[in-house]
């Protein structure tokens, strides 16, 4: 401590010992560059000026000067450094070929420089320093070691499981190294994702994906592929030179025109093959580089080629998988949302790198309610997709319990975790399960969504003018997490709002996710109010201009206020008259709503036993409520906590049947419990006149 504070008490009182220090770094053998706070050049040393041969940086951000394969990360690891104050040493980063250097590995320091101390110049900056050290092996620059070039362009060649991507990364590790010109070119079955044919009767077509260094106006792919399909068939490469090698030219002179319109003195042609399969086909031209091909560059670009298809076909190996889940996705996710009078809904799927373990749904619950799930699944592939689709699945049938969103989330919690061990062996494979779903339920008749998250974002409303609000609803603890409590939030929603639900990967920042609403909102028409499907749209458009890395589902509902003349109420005696009551109610609303006489018929029935249990069973008071929708929905409801069972009455028994003839005349029924208390007893009986009457009411 005595040392540093020495050393800063000279820095500071001897301007003599400050001038020699940064002579000295000016001098350096290591680049040295000083950075703004925007991360842009304002000076450098010499050697700086020949690491980047000659360019002159001053006024640019670094990652303009260094072409870095991760620039990103680099800059986000400065920001930290200017932030935190706290120097990052020592960083392996590489580069990209260039037209006058080939990829180089580098060594990365940033150091934190503080206000009131003098750069280079020895004029006060404040920023960063960034060091740099080329550590790349001579040997690999020079060609004379083999084995080194080898693993050079190794690891420059199948970073990611892109088909097109692997060949360009290919094509500048080749160039100018082991070529002035580099063309390579795929069979079909490669660039359309298909399984190679099983036994093919000819050499399938091949296709250019890449080419660097052709001449300009020259030619280098031949229009007639003939000549290579003797190496083709043999599996092996084949290089020739113009002026000394005439057997192979003289026998195809398309190829010795080839070779002239291209500029190039030698070829070097060699087959992309894996499993005795051909993937592509390699060629390389000198033209300007003096020598021909030797036998150690053959081997070398063998060597390449084996290197090259399997990184080609892990990617094709990835893509059938990709399409496969993406297949099986699609199937198991709604063909259509169901839509009622208060609500109508649409769906965007934005496929991304890694999909198939995205999901959403819309369940219809009694009560004129309806249950908005979007949910994902983390990673990508057939097993995500399969998951997924048992998630949706168990999430569905748990919403039939009609359960609060909170405890529905619980329970499908609970499933996740029984999932994920049943995973058994295979979870080092596959990694642990973790999965996050957003519920909400929708009451038009009370206009409030009830939202609980396990995971997942916020529900957002956009409101009629535009302003757009968050449910701010409390997260739990993931799908599959511990076992605690997941809380429910209802909030009122006006009619002709937008509710919004996503998955995480609609964008990289969620606190932007309202910002692109906005953005998605000024362009829909002036009129018309907030139409879901324009909406989607527009949110399609500004999303997929770019590749995603991950999937995104959306969810946008429109919401309205149901129709009263579709609602009908009675509060019921407190005896028994109760179900003679009911039916009077039931009668009367049913024919002014025009349903049928079964359909009335089957109603009084319902009413009756409900009405009854209501009284008999039940703690008053007691309600009637019908509501006509896509179906007649019945309900009584009751403050007493018991639920009705449904119980099958033997021969002799003279009661215990009611329960049973509802579950005949209904084509659905069941028994929620309310969140202020008490329970309601429901039935649905669907109208098959009901397309007839919707015609004539709003």
């Amino acid at each position: 401590m005595e040392g540093d504070a020495r050393r800063e008490r000279t820095l500071e009182t001897c301007p003599e010992a400050l001038r020699v220090a940064c002579e000295a770094l000016a001098a350096s053998p290591l680049a040295i560059l000083v950075l703004d706070d925007v991360l842009r050049v304002t000076e450098c040393n010499e050697a700086a000026h020949h690491l980047l041969a000659g360019t002159d940086p001053a006024g640019k951000v670094i990652t303009d000067v260094l072409p870095l394969r991760d620039p990103e990360t680099e800059k986000a690891e400065a920001r930290e450094v200017r932030t935190s104050g706290v120097a990052s040493l020592n960083r392996l980063v590489r580069t990209r070929a260039t037209p006058r250097q080939g990829p180089r590995t580098l060594c990365l320091s940033f150091f934190p420089l503080q206000s009131g101390l003098s750069g280079l110049s020895g004029q006060e900056e404040s920023g960063l320093i960034c060091t740099i050290a080329d550590i790349t092996p001579e040997e690999a620059d020079s060609g004379t070691d083999p084995l080194r070039r080898l693993a050079a362009i190794q690891g420059e060649v199948g970073e990611t499981l892109d088909h097109d991507t692997t060949c360009a990364e290919l094509a500048e590790a080749l160039v100018p190294g082991a070529a002035d010109t580099v063309v390579i070119a795929l069979a079909e079955h490669v660039t359309k994702g298909e399984p190679p044919p099983l036994a093919p009767h000819h050499p399938e077509p091949l296709s250019p994906i890449a080419c660097i260094g052709a001449p300009e106006g020259g030619h280098v792919w031949p229009a007639d592929q003939r000549p290579f399909a003797p190496l083709l068939t043999d599996h092996t490469p084949r290089a020739t030179d113009i002026e000394a090698d005439t057997r192979w030219l003289d026998a195809e002179p398309a190829l010795k025109r080839l070779l002239r319109a291209a500029g190039a003195h030698a070829l070097l042609a060699a087959p992309i093959m894996r499993e005795g399969t051909v993937l592509g086909l390699l060629l390389l031209y000198r033209g300007e580089t003096p020598a021909p091909f030797s036998r150690e560059d053959i081997a070398l670009v063998e060597k390449v080629c084996a290197h090259t298809a399997r990184c080609l076909d892990h990617a094709s190996r990835f893509h059938r998988e990709h399409t496969v889940a993406l297949a099986i996705q699609n199937s198991l996710l709604p063909r259509q949302p169901p839509t009622g009078a208060a609500l109508d809904i649409a769906d965007l799927r934005l496929p991304g790198d890694e999909s198939g373990g995205g999901w959403f749904d819309v369940m219809p619950l009694s009560g004129a309610r309806t249950g908005l799930a979007v949910g994902q699944v983390t990673g990508f592939g057939v097993r995500t997709a399969t998951t997924m689709g048992e998630l949706r699945t168990a999430g569905r049938s748990l919403a039939t319990l009609d359960l609060q969103p909170g405890e529905l989330l619980a329970r499908l919690s609970r499933t996740t975790a029984t999932l994920a061990r049943d995973r058994g062996g295979v979870q080092q494979e596959y990694g642990r399960l973790c999965a996050g779903c957003t519920y909400a339920e929708w009451d038009p008749l009370s206009c409030e969504v009830t939202v609980a998250r396990a995971g997942g974002p916020e529900v957002l409303i956009v409101r009629p003018d535009g302003t757009i609000d968050p449910v701010t609803t409390l997260e739990g603890p993931s799908l599959g997490g511990p076992a605690e409590p997941i809380p429910s939030v209802t909030a009122a929603v006006p009619p002709q709002s937008l509710l919004i639900l996503h998955t995480p990967g609609l964008t990289d920042d969620p606190a932007d996710v309202p910002g692109l609403l906005h953005r998605a909102l000024d362009r829909l028409p002036g009129s018309g109010g907030l139409d879901p499907w324009a909406l989607c749209d527009a949110l399609s458009d500004l999303l997929t201009s770019h590749p995603r890395a991950t999937e995104a589902q959306v969810l946008v509902c429109r919401v309205a206020a149901f129709p009263p003349e579709r609602v009908a109420t009675l509060a019921l005696p407190d005896s028994p008259h109760a179900a003679e009551a009911a039916r009077a109610c039931c009668e009367r609303h049913l024919r002014e709503w025009g349903l049928g006489e079964d359909v009335r018929f089957n109603g009084q029935l319902i009413v009756s036993e409900f009405a009854g249990n209501a009284v008999r069973h039940g703690s008053p008071p007691a309600r009637l409520r019908l509501i006509f929708d896509q179906a007649l929905t019945i309900e009584v409801s009751d403050t007493g906590g018991n639920a009705p069972l449904l119980r099958h009455a033997q021969e002799g028994d003279e009661g215990g049947r009611g329960l049973f003839i509802v579950s005949q005349l209904a084509d659905r029924w069941g028994t929620r419990y309310e969140t202020g208390g008490g329970k309601t007893i429901w039935a649905e009986v669907d109208t098959p006149e009901k397309g007839d009457v919707d015609e004539g009411l709003p």
